[in-house]
């Protein structure tokens, strides 16, 4: 499993209430964020409710937040720019010491 960023705004009454309930439970605020989500959809999907109901809007295709801005594909870079890049910084390590 890989693990993901996921940014929501949320209440700072429900974040305290989250962070409270994960320090009681000694564990992170990503771990139990995790864990109450996870509890939620596995809920929800037994009930028999379709997810899309709980969604105001569907997401289209190629969409990546709510201000419908798309990820732009970018080229790794190749060995010889990490090589240039890596001197140029290593050159301008040296110069702040």
């Amino acid at each position: 499993m890989t693990n993901v960023t996921l940014n929501v705004k949320i209440s700072s009454e429900l974040k305290e209430q989250i962070r409270l309930y994960a320090e009681e439970k000694q564990v992170t605020l990503g771990a139990v964020t995790e864990e109450l989500l996870t509890k939620a959809l596995a809920l929800s999907l037994e009930e028999g409710e379709p997810i899309e109901e709980h969604v105001e809007e569907s997401v289209e295709e190629g969409e990546v937040d709510n201000q419908h801005t798309e990820e732009k594909r970018v080229s790794p870079l190749s060995d010889h720019e990490i090589k240039t890049l890596r001197k140029f910084l290593k050159k301008h390590k040296k110069k702040k010491k």
